[in-house]
């Protein structure tokens, strides 16, 4: 909060009647001259007293832009106000300033991706005072269709009118329709503009969020992060991608932190959807968005979240599931058009944990047998499967993890389990130091785009491409690599899907070949890696 002026003269006065009287002349001329007024930002007298000597006397630090301050030892660039200051007074009155000066071409968006690399002690600090705020925040109602009149929640896909009849939806155009799904873009980097302004490219019909707006999906990281309202004078707004018919945000776990304030309020306000699932049809496919970030973790009587150790195995809620049951039909076994499931959560995970609610709810609706492919995230890398059989399941799917969106994924190591696994992404992208002298490898950021015709969807798996190939100049929001291509078609006879993988890049890390037939996995929990899971690799994040 900023603390109005007359407060602020009051309390650095009884301050420097305390002290020496031409320090705190010289602490109060820093101050001023910067245009800071919430002086609790400071650590101690010591350090405002030590910034106002700095301003009149000068540093090392005392430059004029990012890339040289990035460059001296011991300076840090601040973006918040477009400041170099020493590594000492940055941790101080910047929360997470820039450390390299491959970072400085982030400067001016509202969050830069040095900001949410939890293992780091600034940003832990970071994650830790927002959640412990937020997650006690009043919990916005559950918005189901039932309060939206003349909505059904199920929707044609090429126009985005309104269906009552489960088995209804028209054939795609004959020029195709085309998808931009993008996951965990949510931060307001630049890094997730790029991303977004290469998904715009592609000029689609519906955009896709997969859920999670950092950091707890407030009103205010919804406006930045989202809408593309500046933070400051100095950091821009980023704004997510709008389709030319339908756009759509999914729930993720940081959405439910802050209660869904800012998805509701904010993200509907952009995407003018009426709540958090959603299924849009054709004669040949049913896409189905599903809700689990709801209950994503315990949460008390009052509306209280469970943040640090109440993390769930991220079920749908029963309003939705009985939306499956009585409005949309997904268990009809008549009905065998193809079924894309999309959710924030992972049903299986080679690398980290399981989120298995969805998929053992929906066992008990699908016919056994039936095959869909699944786009998910919560986990921020690129990884693609085969077609698989969960463990205790009678229905297989095509797992597709695509987290990539706009949160820094710290580069993959080996997989936890290879059974079923076809290729990921380990490549990095840029290395990035610390205060602490951490330094932590982060991995490229991208979306998959789908271009359905008639019966047929073709998924790019996309990737932005570095600056003029210097990945020290940042991402490019115009030049991006497909690393991989598939094509899906259902069997209308049997519900089943012919997938074939027409590409996989060498970007890629391959581990397996196709299987003809599915591979049985088990999925594992959190709770169930113990000391073999590193959980740096996802949350907070």
């Amino acid at each position: 909060a900023v603390a109005p002026r007359r407060a602020v003269a009051v309390r650095v006065a009884a301050w420097a009647t305390a002290v020496v009287a031409t320090a705190g002349a010289l602490a109060v001329a820093g101050v001023a001259r910067r245009g800071l007024v919430n002086v609790s930002s400071f650590g101690g007298t010591t350090d405002l007293f030590l910034y106002g000597w700095m301003e009149q006397t000068g540093s090392i630090c005392d430059k004029i832009n990012c890339t040289a301050c990035a460059s001296l030892s011991g300076c840090r660039w601040c973006p918040r106000d477009q400041k170099c200051e020493s590594a000492e007074i940055a941790a101080s009155v910047c929360s997470t300033p820039i450390t390299s000066a491959a970072q400085c071409w982030e400067q001016y968006c509202a969050y830069e991706m040095e900001e949410f690399l939890n293992p780091r002690r600034f940003d832990a600090k970071a994650w830790v005072d927002q959640t412990t705020w937020a997650q006690v925040r009043p919990l916005h109602p559950f918005r189901t269709y039932k309060t939206a009149l003349g909505v059904s929640g199920m929707f044609d896909l090429s126009t985005g009118r309104s269906l009552w009849n489960a088995s209804e939806g028209s054939p795609v155009p004959a020029t195709g329709f085309t998808i931009a799904a993008l996951s965990d873009w949510g931060t307001g980097t630049c890094v997730a503009r790029a991303v977004a302004r290469l998904a715009a490219a592609t000029n689609p019909e519906m955009t896709l969020h997969l859920g999670d707006v950092y950091y707890t999906g407030t009103i205010d990281q919804y406006m930045t992060n989202f809408a593309g309202a500046p933070r400051n004078i100095w950091l821009q707004g980023v704004s997510f991608p709008t389709g030319r018919v339908t756009t759509f945000a999914l729930a993720g776990n940081h959405d439910l932190i802050s209660g869904f304030g800012g998805l509701y309020m904010t993200g509907f306000a952009r995407t003018g959807q009426r709540a958090t699932y959603a299924c849009w049809q054709t004669d040949t496919w049913r896409i189905v968005a599903l809700d689990t970030g709801r209950l994503s973790y315990l949460t008390s009587s009052d509306g209280t979240r469970d943040i640090f150790a109440g993390e769930t195995d991220a079920p749908i809620p029963q309003e939705v599931l009985h939306w499956l049951w009585s409005v949309v039909n997904l268990g009809d076994p008549k009905d065998k058009r193809g079924i894309m499931i999309l959710s924030h959560h992972p049903p299986y995970d080679a690398f980290g944990p399981s989120y298995d609610g969805l998929a053992r709810q929906l066992d008990g609706l699908l016919p056994a047998g039936r095959e869909v492919v699944w786009f998910f995230g919560h986990h921020h890398h690129l990884v693609l499967y085969d077609k698989l059989k969960l463990d205790g399941l009678d229905f297989v799917i095509h797992p597709r993890l695509i987290g990539i969106g706009g949160f820094p994924g710290l580069v993959l190591e080996a997989p936890k389990r290879k059974e079923g696994l076809i290729a990921y992404d380990a490549r990095t992208y840029q290395t990035m130091a610390d205060l602490d002298g951490v330094s932590r490898k982060v991995g490229f950021n991208g979306f998959a785009k789908m271009r359905m015709f008639e019966d047929q969807v073709n998924v790019d798996y996309i990737t932005a491409d570095c600056v003029d190939g210097d990945c020290a100049q940042g991402l490019s929001d115009t030049q991006s690599t497909v690393v991989a291509q598939e094509s899906l078609v259902p069997d209308l006879s049997t519900g089943k899907l012919r997938q074939e993988w027409s590409y996989l890049g060498p970007e890629l890390t391959k581990v397996n070949q196709p299987s003809a037939t599915p591979v049985e996995v088990e999925g594992k929990r959190e709770a169930e890696f113990g000391q073999q899971y590193d959980a740096s690799l996802h949350h907070y994040d």
